[in-house]
């Protein structure tokens, strides 16, 4: 008996050692099981791209319809006139004008302008009957140049100047033009079929070319 007690005496009592409060310090080897929370947001970024199968209810504020330059713009104002792969093309007529409008045309007329289309059908008229050969009347290198040139009586000035349109020699307006008079001036090529964006027009002389 005596020896019974001494060696319970001699085994300390294990005391369990409650959980602690305090966070550690140091990371864990051992993976946890469960996902961990915080209401502090992570500075480092995700190396996964996240997730929702729940769509945005927020409208997008830019209409994908809404074109990206004014080039588009005019572009899609043309495309009604011209046909597209033209106008990007500026080996033709109808790219030549495209680009002489937009870049070169002293007047600056905006797209939305109501003299643009007429201005670009001009345009497209003098490149498509080799506009630079013609007798008379031919752009000037100085675009800006208010040279005056005649045609059948009609004095006005050479194509492609910064004067309006209808300033240009041959041509005649109303509310648009109306009547284009290059008969006998050298003109070769084709006669587009812009012209037909022309609403008031009544008169076309082309003759003895």
């Amino acid at each position: 008996l005596i020896a019974v007690l001494a060696s319970n005496k001699q085994q300390p009592q294990q005391e369990s050692t409650p959980a602690s409060s305090v966070p550690s310090l140091r990371p864990s080897s051992v993976p946890s099981l469960q996902p961990s929370s915080s209401s502090v947001p992570s500075s480092v970024p995700s190396a996964q791209p996240s997730s929702s199968s729940v769509p945005s209810f927020v409208p997008s504020y830019v209409p994908s319809s809404v074109p990206s330059s004014e080039r588009e713009f005019a572009l899609n104002i043309l495309s009604d006139v011209s046909d597209v792969s033209l106008l990007r093309d500026n080996t033709t007529p109808q790219g030549k004008a495209f680009e002489w409008i937009l870049d070169t045309d002293p007047l600056r007329l905006a797209p939305a302008d109501g003299s643009f289309i007429q201005r670009f059908v001009l345009a497209v008229l003098y490149f498509s009957t080799g506009g630079g050969s013609w007798d008379t009347c031919n752009a000037p290198i100085n675009v800006n140049s208010l040279s005056d040139c005649g045609l059948f009586f009609r004095i006005g000035s050479a194509w492609l100047t910064n004067s309006p349109e209808c300033d240009w020699s041959g041509i005649s307006c109303g509310d648009g033009v109306t009547r284009i008079d290059l008969r006998g001036n050298g003109l070769s090529g084709t006669i587009p079929s812009e012209l037909q964006h022309l609403a008031d027009l009544e008169w076309l002389r082309l003759f003895s070319n």
